[in-house]
């Protein structure tokens, strides 16, 4: 049958007038083609009800099912045609001679200003290609699908949302609705809405207590505060610019692996008190918290590792299999890389910067919990917060006492220090202790190194962006380290090499042990202090602090819990002696005893596996909580400030706050 009417068309279309009648002819059976409805698996089609949108409507996974339900059921014939066109167009491209504009493809518009173009083999560039036909042709029969009946509208309601969240004006939105891309504005907000409420429901499924013989462990709860500004551009004597001052956090599930690891008894609120009473008469010695001989063996591997990684990164190459050159230290307790189970909360009307604040938190919580006060206060709750959110906790919980009201004691809950929050702190302090007076040349402190770096005295010491404040003690750090390295090889006075220096692997082990002997180890800074010459023992104080900054961002970002553990046990230490750090000197060892001692051993470790998560599920990308937790907040800051919500804190509460994963 296909070879006859091939040769039916081939007699037609001999002649010029047969051509025109029989395009024609084709045109009319395609277009009888596209009227007809095809039979679908799903008699809902493409209609998808704002009532009923959940999160999981944004998933990869859903979005392919959606994908193949419009390339294989609603449209197959018009989206190989497309697709056909597409990818015949595109091979015509690749045979003709085009000039060097015409040789760019579209997709280079897609990389940054620096980004350098890569090189793909032909295999590559061939699946890119109907990788992208299958996209834009896709595209093309949901725009038509929509146009002709709006109610079905899969793509067009995630595009909606998306557009929202990217800021897009409604002016813009208003053209992508007209031309069938997206939803209007006023749908998007309903699935805003709509999201809103389900995941209010989510906060008190989380929050239930479960049954009384086995009841149900409580979410582990991360909070910060936010500070908006409510712009007015027009003022009068009623409407004028004001602050809100609220708080916002997430419910964070603990891996389900781990709890159904220890015992549930270690779990429960009676647990905790006990644990808490048993230890109130322990005297704490300071012993406790000097590194002992196996963790001081360890703490040397960290600091060698340190080396070598500057050693092999910058100075020398080897081709060498063994003995093998250890970039980094031994492993302690390393967390399982997991996606997190985590719900956003409702933002509160509450600051938690006092003790007043901490109570409106509180009552907060137990309103979005869907519990009664009595039932709330017999809740274990397990708050993360910074320094100032556990000393407020701390100063409300000491205005109740004596207190034998359990709604009314707060002894059903207690405060963690986040991760983030003490790494940020502590560097700070030390980076200004050691910093130096950029005024007087003649002192050696670390602003000479970031001069010499390119890095302004000025910009250095910068509260707002902690990130750019560890990288740029990191290069302090390293910087220090190379030029030891080169003292020793007797290469300081040469120019840095262009060109990494071969070398065996047994004369780059012996130069790391002679810098770490020479310049890290105790017995080298004990050498050092002459308080004639207090030059290098300030160097070597910098380098050790320094190197416990470095150390801890990465076992961060590792999900290494142990190796955390121990710098925080080292900055206990240090707090003593450091002006700046009097609070974590009190708080740092009572959560380091809560964690190793004090708690019983199912809570402890439940605790230790959720201070870290990975928010992608991949191993070396943990993050502390509250550090994911101000990466929510800047995207809030973000929407409000940029969707034109004017002074609607009801919709940032009621809509953005709660659906911050789906949008971000």
């Amino acid at each position: 049958m296909r070879r006859l009417l091939e040769a039916i068309a081939t007699m037609i279309c001999s002649h010029k007038p047969g051509i025109t009648n029989w395009n024609g002819f084709i045109l009319g059976q395609a277009q009888n083609i596209l009227k007809v409805n095809k039979i679908r698996e799903n008699p809902q089609g493409l209609y998808y009800s704002l009532k009923k949108i959940d999160a999981s409507f944004f998933s990869v996974e859903n979005r392919a099912k959606r994908d193949k339900q419009m390339t294989d059921e609603e449209h197959p014939f018009l989206y190989k045609l497309l697709k056909s066109k597409i990818l015949h167009q595109s091979n015509l491209q690749d045979q003709s001679l085009a000039t060097k504009d015409d040789e760019k493809d579209d997709t280079d518009s897609l990389r940054g200003p620096l980004d350098k173009p890569v090189e793909l083999d032909e295999e590559t560039k061939a699946a890119a290609r109907i990788h992208r036909a299958h996209m834009i042709s896709k595209t093309i029969c949901l725009m038509l699908t929509f146009t002709s009946n709006r109610r079905k509208n899969s793509m067009q309601l995630e595009n909606a949302v998306t557009f929202v969240a990217c800021g897009i004006s409604d002016r813009v939105n208003k053209y992508l609705n007209f031309i069938g891309l997206c939803s209007s504005r006023k749908m998007a907000h309903l699935a805003l809405r709509t999201l809103g409420k389900k995941d209010e429901q989510t906060i008190k499924n989380r929050m239930k207590l479960g049954p009384a013989k086995s009841p149900k462990f409580c979410p582990l709860i991360c909070i910060n505060n936010l500070d908006f500004q409510e712009a007015v551009h027009v003022r009068s004597v009623e409407n004028q610019s004001s602050m809100f001052h609220g708080t916002w956090g997430y419910l964070h599930q603990p891996n389900p692996k781990i709890l159904a690891s220890v015992n549930p008894e270690d779990l429960t609120l009676e647990a905790y008190r006990s644990a808490i009473a048993n230890s109130a008469n322990d005297v704490i010695s300071p012993s406790k918290f000097i590194s002992n001989k196996e963790e001081g063996l360890h703490y040397r591997s960290v600091l060698k590792s340190q080396i070598a990684s500057v050693f092999m990164t910058y100075i020398a190459k080897t081709n060498d299999k063994t003995p093998i050159i250890s970039l980094t230290p031994p492993l302690i307790e390393v967390l399982a890389p997991q996606k997190p189970d985590i719900t956003m909360l409702k933002l509160m009307v509450a600051s938690d910067n006092s003790a007043k604040g901490v109570g409106e938190v509180l009552e907060g919580l137990a309103r979005q919990s869907g519990l009664t006060p009595d039932k709330f206060a017999f809740r274990l709750l397990i708050l993360e917060g910074n320094l100032g959110t556990c000393l407020n906790l701390s100063s409300l919980r000491a205005q109740h006492k004596p207190n034998n009201r359990p709604k009314e004691s707060l002894a059903n809950c207690f405060t963690l220090l986040g991760g983030a929050h003490t790494l940020w702190n502590v560097a700070q302090v030390l980076i200004s202790l050691h910093f130096g007076d950029s005024l007087d040349l003649k002192g050696l402190g670390c602003w000479h190194f970031l001069e010499a770096l390119g890095v302004k005295s000025n910009q250095i010491l910068n509260k707002k962006d902690f990130s750019l404040m560890l990288v740029q003690i990191q290069k302090v750090h390293e910087a220090t380290i190379a030029y030891l390295i080169l003292l020793i090889m007797g290469k300081q006075t040469d120019s840095f090499p262009k060109e990494k220096l071969s070398m065996k692997a047994q004369d780059i082990i012996r130069i790391i042990d002679s810098v770490y002997n020479k310049f890290l180890s105790p017995q080298a800074l004990l050498k050092s202090k002459d308080p004639k010459a207090p030059c290098l023992a300030n160097m070597l104080l910098r380098l050790r602090d320094f190197s416990t900054i470095v150390e801890c961002n990465r076992a961060m970002k590792g999900g290494d819990i142990g190796r955390v553990m121990n710098i925080w046990k080292q900055w206990w230490v240090m707090a003593r002696g450091i002006q700046g750090l009097t609070n974590y000197a009190i708080d740092l060892p009572r959560m380091y005893l809560l964690l190793t001692k004090v708690l019983p051993p199912g809570l402890r470790l439940v605790i230790k596996h959720s201070l870290l998560i990975s928010p992608t599920g991949r191993p070396n990308h943990f993050v502390a909580k509250d550090f994911y937790l101000e990466n929510q907040n800047f995207f809030l800051k973000y929407f409000y400030n940029n969707t034109g919500m004017g002074t609607k804190i009801d919709r940032l509460k009621d809509e953005y706050s709660l659906a911050i994963p789906v949008v971000s």
